[in-house]
């Protein structure tokens, strides 16, 4: 039976999205914000800093190499095994909304060890360069098209392109594959923290990047053009609920945002 989706269909619209932040910024939490949000949600761990998560219940893979030992029952996964065990029947009838990998930069590390064993008695570095952004654009794009929310993290490299200006990038090995991975997400969001002395105590604002600021390569595919490009916010679900509201509740929701505005001004003048 030939049988279509509409772009207006509620199952079409699963968010795909690149979280690349610096230390510290609060990746690994967003975790929290996207099992709050959509429900139940499986972390693909590769870094093993999960203490962050420890006052909350969430669903982790620990996996600690690309393709070596796989063995469930003994805690002991692989990328690819992993892979394997997430596309199978039992994994769709466990009622996984989300999947969250943690991080890029750890898999891109993983992937490298597993080829240079591969290629380590091959004089031709192209291959093992080759196989690298093969298989890193393939597995991101695995994880990208499964039937669920997805959100990868991933550290923020900083780079001085021809002009002398300092750009931001997602941080795996290979300069190209780097360029290419925004490409492969609806949304990729860079988390910036800005430490200042406010009335002689030091506060943290976090910031999420929406768009191509000052060297960053954020997108958001936002049809309303809602987002700014800079969002004092350090939680993602606050961006997809905002891209995701109908006309009436964004009218509501922008009115209680000018009227507490309006009593935040009102009380600084007094």
């Amino acid at each position: 039976m030939f049988k279509v989706l509409s772009t207006t269909d509620a199952d079409v619209h699963f968010e795909k999205t690149l979280l690349c932040a610096h230390h510290g910024f609060g990746k690994t939490t967003q975790a929290i914000h996207v099992q709050r949000e959509y429900g139940k949600t499986l972390i693909i761990s590769l870094e093993g800093g999960l203490k962050s998560l420890s006052l909350v219940s969430i669903d982790v893979i620990p996996v600690t190499s690309w393709d070596d030992a796989h063995d469930p029952e003994k805690g002991v996964f692989s990328f690819r095994g992993t892979m394997s065990m997430i596309t199978g029947a039992e994994f769709k009838s466990m009622g996984y909304k989300a999947i969250f990998i943690d991080s890029v930069t750890e898999l891109s590390d993983q992937l490298m060890s597993f080829l240079e064993e591969k290629h380590k008695d091959n004089k031709n570095t192209f291959d093992k360069w080759g196989d690298n952004s093969r298989l890193m654009i393939a597995a991101l794009k695995w994880m990208r098209d499964l039937d669920m929310h997805v959100v990868c993290t991933c550290l923020l490299a900083e780079e001085e392109d021809d002009n002398g200006q300092t750009t931001y990038w997602p941080m795996v090995k290979g300069g190209k594959v780097s360029k290419q991975i925004p490409a492969l997400f609806d949304h990729v969001f860079c988390g910036k923290r800005k430490t200042a002395e406010v009335d002689g105590e030091l506060k943290v604002t976090r910031y999420l990047v929406t768009d191509q600021v000052q060297g960053h390569y954020a997108k958001a595919r936002d049809p309303r053009r809602r987002l700014l490009p800079v969002e004092k916010c350090d939680d993602i679900t606050v961006l997809f609920a905002k891209m995701q509201m109908n006309d009436e509740e964004w009218a509501k929701h922008s009115s209680n945002i000018n009227k507490l505005a309006s009593t935040k001004a009102a009380t600084t003048e007094k």
